[in-house]
C-alpha cells in the first residue's frame, strides 16, 4: 500500500470508526478520528473540548459561505482574514490543515471532510460505509447508547448533520458514489467484512497521477 492514506466516511451508526481503526490496527499505520480534535486545538488556540462543541456548526451567514468557499477554488473576490470567520469557519480552517499534515504519510482519517480536504493527493483511497437504517439503530442504541424510543429521529438528525457539514464545506455531495473509490454494507458485509476488503482495496489501490 506504500503511502496510501485511507479516509473513512459514515453514516451514523455504520461502524465507520470501529472499521476504521481496525482497518489501521492491521495495516500497523496511524488512525486518526478524535485525535484531530487535539490537534485542531493547537492549531486554533481554542480548547479541546471548545473544538469539539463547534467543529460541525455552521454559520447562517451566506456572505461567509462564499468568502470560504473562495479558499477552495469557487468564485470570489477576497480571500477572507482567518480572524474576520465566524467561530466553526476557523475551526474548520485549522482542521484542514491538521488534516493535510497528517497525510504526509500512509494512516486512516476518519470524518471531517478528509476525503475532499486531499482530493489533491494522489495516494487517497476514499471509502463510504454505510448500512440499513435497522442496523445503524440497532448498533446506535447497543454501542452508543441512544435511547431507543427516540432512535429513529436520532440517526435521521445525526445523518442530516453529516451531509449538511459536508456539503456546505465542499462542491461535493455526500454518500454519493461519484465521490469515492470504495462504498461498503456494513450490515451486509460486517465489520470484520468491511476491514478485509478495504486491506485488500489498499493493496491493489493504484494512485492516480497529478
Amino acid at each position: 500500500m506504500a503511502n496510501t492514506i485511507i479516509t473513512i466516511s459514515r453514516e451514523y451508526g455504520s461502524g465507520g470508526h470501529k472499521i476504521g481503526h481496525l482497518v489501521a490496527e492491521t495495516l500497523k499505520i496511524p488512525f486518526y478520528d478524535k485525535q484531530i480534535i487535539e490537534e485542531t486545538a493547537k492549531k486554533s488556540g481554542f480548547t479541546p473540548e471548545f473544538v469539539a462543541e463547534h467543529e460541525e456548526k455552521l454559520t447562517n451567514s451566506i456572505l461567509y459561505s462564499f468568502a470560504l468557499g473562495a479558499i477552495y477554488g469557487i468564485a470570489y473576490p477576497q480571500k477572507p482574514q482567518m480572524k474576520e470567520l465566524p467561530v466553526a469557519e476557523q475551526i474548520f480552517l485549522a482542521q484542514k490543515t491538521v488534516i493535510e499534515e497528517l497525510a504526509s504519510s500512509a494512516c486512516v482519517i476518519v470524518g471531517r471532510c478528509a476525503d475532499y480536504i486531499l482530493k489533491d493527493n494522489p495516494n487517497v483511497l476514499k471509502v463510504f460505509i454505510y448500512a440499513d437504517p435497522i442496523v445503524r439503530r440497532r448498533r446506535a442504541i447497543e454501542e452508543y447508547d441512544c435511547a431507543e424510543e427516540y432512535i429513529e429521529e436520532i440517526v435521521k438528525q445525526r445523518d442530516k448533520m453529516r451531509r449538511i457539514h459536508y456539503e456546505s464545506y465542499t462542491v461535493n455531495q455526500w454518500g454519493k458514489k461519484e465521490n469515492y473509490h470504495l462504498m461498503l454494507d456494513s450490515g451486509a458485509i460486517g465489520i470484520e467484512g468491511c476491514v478485509s476488503l478495504i486491506c485488500h482495496a489498499s493493496e491493489c489501490f493504484q494512485p492516480k497521477s497529478r
